[in-house]
Order: structure tokens, then sequence, then C-alpha cells
């Protein structure tokens, strides 16, 4: 066997290592999206978050007094695309801390055990009356959970463990935090395991 007959399997080898190599770098930067490549700034997610407020208060204005009360608040603007058996999906989130009058910002990532097709953007406002639990969601350590999709075009309110809101769809809160997802058009209303894992965003 000729020397080039012996480097040919070698090469083949490097070569489809290099390919792999560079798909998964892709796929691994297109999930860590950073600021730099095209997240949105602290200034968009004010606006956000103060236009989805306004928005929930038009629709609940008794949302005011939890408001009034409350340490904080957290607003996050979450996309999320549906495949057969699981899903993913990206939002990003600012922090009011009322106490200090600071903000901070989030990035969350959110993966689903489910099935359905398609894709929807939702927001999300979690108010929160426990401080210990604003401090970790402003860390982003605090993971929120919630057990069905809300129905397109419905603002609905999780109101207690195992209840419903005014629009019948299943709701749940926990201890410390209330939460309302405001739902724009594509929602898919099927029940679905869903986690959300937040972590710092625009950090200094």
């Amino acid at each position: 066997m000729q020397r080039g007959e012996h480097v040919k399997p070698f090469l083949t080898l490097a070569i489809r290592a290099a390919v792999i190599a560079h798909v998964l770098a892709a796929a691994t930067g297109c999930a860590t999206t950073s600021p730099e490549e095209g997240g949105p700034t602290a200034a968009e997610l004010d606006e956000m978050g103060e236009k989805a407020v306004a928005t929930l208060l038009e629709s609940k204005p008794e949302v005011q007094e939890t408001l009034d009360k409350s340490v904080g608040h957290v607003v996050v603007n979450m996309t999320v695309t549906k495949i057969p058996w699981f899903g993913a999906g990206v939002g990003y989130g600012v922090v009011v801390d009322k106490r200090t009058d600071t903000r901070s910002y989030i990035r969350v990532s959110r993966f689903e055990v489910g099935g359905g097709y398609g894709a929807q953007k939702y927001k999300v406002v979690i108010v929160f009356s426990d401080a210990t639990l604003l401090e970790r969601a402003a860390k982003g350590t605090w993971h929120y959970e919630a057990g069905a999709e809300v129905a397109a075009g419905s603002t609905s309110a999780e109101v207690g463990a195992g209840s419903s809101g005014a629009d019948g769809v299943p709701t749940k809160s926990g201890k410390g935090y209330k939460a309302f997802k405001l739902a724009e058009g594509g929602a898919v209303a099927t029940v679905t395991v869903r986690v959300a894992n937040a972590k710092p965003y625009l950090k200094d």
C-alpha cells in the first residue's frame, strides 16, 4: 500500500470531525446569542416592560393594588417554537426592584415536554411580595414553572394552584408571587410541562 493510501483515511476522519465541530459550534452559538449578536438593549427591555404592565392593568385594573404592595416585578418577553414531543424558546426580561428603584435584566431559556406544532409569543408579568424571590430572579436563580398554555389573545392571571382564571384556562401560582401571562397571536392551547430558567443579561 502506498503512503498516500495510508493518509487518506486519516484525512477523511479529520474532515468529518471538523464538519461536526463546525455544526455543533453553530448550533451552540444560535442557542446562546449574546447581547452583541442582536439581543435587546436595556432601553428596549424597559419599554417592553412598561407597555406589558400597562396592557395588564387595562385588562385587570385590580392588579394595581398588588403592584402597589409588591417589592418589585419581572416582565419577560418570550418566544417559543413548538415541535412534536419537545420545544425550545428564548426570552429577555427586566427585573424592577421597587425598594431600591433599580433595574436588572435577564435572559430566559425555556424547554417543554409535550406535543404540538407552531410558535407563540407572549409576555409574563411576575409580581413579587417575597423580597428573596425577587432578588433571586434578578440573579437568574429563580425558576418559573407553569402547567398550561394560554389561549391566543387572552390574558390569564395565575391566581391559585390548580384553579382557573376567568377565561377557564388552568392557572398556577406560587407563594410569594403572582404571575400573569399576556398571550399574543399564535399561542397553542394545549396542556404541557414548561420550565423557564433565567440567567443575568447585560450584566456589568
